[in-house]
């Protein structure tokens, strides 16, 4: 549709051409035309054809240019082209106010080209100023003006299959910790729908438990929603990636593949394992907390437990209490390239 588009406004640019100069042309060079050659139709259709000989190649550009223009537009927010948009219409007008004075002097040069050299600059620079001082133009607005412009910038989260299985994101969004809308794809759930029908227990485990938690979700908070997505595309590491760019959304992952390309893509990744990672309870030497004691461990003697975000504490002489609940006393923590190994010792409880 573009090309048609593109190539329409050609054949207009050489119909018109061809009916203003080549009339021109035979008036400068005193030449005797034909008078089929001076009627408007044949000269429009002369132009069309020149025109299209010399500059037929340059339609798939054009066509390049605009879908790369179009692109970068739609990655951008609306409210802030609105603003970009304003500042280059003051520009424009700026330079229209200055080109009346250079008018005035009578020379060719600046009556034609200074005018339509202010008009590209001081349009560029509004352009820049209204894009980049979007802020500080709203600073300016009534306070009641303002919050509404607040709140129609949302940002979205889109929300990928493996943060949706992991199922942490649940309590995220029921503490509230994330604002805006959290998008869900149809490609989404049509991969954890794959899944929750495969042969393999395992893979159809992990697929049902998906729909239950996205459920969960959709219950939890009324800004989670299900979106159609961009039609023909199913791979949804490609989608979810082409949406962000689109919408300038972020994506809410645990995929460490995904994760990456985000980030060459220049699109703002939630990771939940940078998250857990991050309120991961902090303990140092002299803390004391509950554990129960699971299994026994390597060292004889040892005894075995976990904290709730998964961290392993190792209790000297703990064997003898697997499946109960002691005080431990914290006496080292060792980092590791699996995590963190937490050593402990028994202690009585305070009455």
């Amino acid at each position: 549709m573009l090309k048609r588009l593109i190539t329409l406004v050609f054949i207009v640019c050489g119909a018109s051409l061809g009916i203003f100069f080549i009339p021109e042309i035979f008036k400068v060079f005193n030449l005797n035309a034909h008078p089929l050659l001076l009627n408007p139709y044949v000269d429009g259709l002369i132009g069309v054809i020149v025109f299209f000989l010399l500059f037929y190649w340059l339609i798939d550009r054009v066509v390049g240019w605009i879908i790369l223009g179009e692109k970068k537009l739609l990655s951008k927010n609306f409210m802030e082209l609105i603003f970009a948009t304003f500042g280059m219409l003051i520009g424009l007008i700026i330079a229209s106010l200055i080109s009346v004075i250079f008018s005035l002097m009578g020379f060719t040069l600046l009556k034609n080209i200074v005018p339509a050299v202010l008009a590209v600059v001081f349009g560029y620079l509004g352009f820049q100023v209204g894009y980049k001082k979007k802020d500080e133009i709203v600073s300016f607005l009534p306070e009641r003006f303002s919050n509404q412009k607040k709140k129609v910038s949302t940002t979205y989260k889109l929300l990928d299959t493996s943060a949706i299985i992991d199922g942490r994101i649940l309590s995220v969004v029921q503490c509230g910790f994330i604002d805006g809308a959290i998008l869900v794809p149809q490609a989404v759930i049509d991969e954890l729908q794959l899944i929750a029908d495969s042969t393999d227990g395992f893979k159809r485990d992990k697929g049902q438990r998906g729909l239950d938690i996205l459920s969960d979700l959709q219950n939890a908070s009324e800004s989670v929603q299900i979106h159609p997505g961009i039609k023909g595309m199913k791979a949804v590491d490609q989608l979810l990636v082409k949406m962000a760019l689109e919408m300038d959304a972020k994506v809410i992952t645990t995929d460490y593949n995904l994760n990456k390309v985000c980030q060459v893509q220049g699109i703002e990744v939630l990771n939940v394992n940078d998250l857990s990672e991050a309120i991961k309870p902090v303990v140092t030497q002299g803390d004391q907390f509950d554990l129960v004691v699971t299994k026994s461990g390597k060292e004889e003697n040892q005894g075995v437990g976990y904290l709730e975000d998964g961290t392993m504490v190792v209790v000297d002489q703990g064997k003898q209490y697997i499946n109960q609940e002691i005080q431990v006393e914290v006496e080292s923590v060792l980092q590791t390239s699996s995590g963190r190994i937490i050593f402990t010792k028994r202690v009585k409880k305070h009455v």
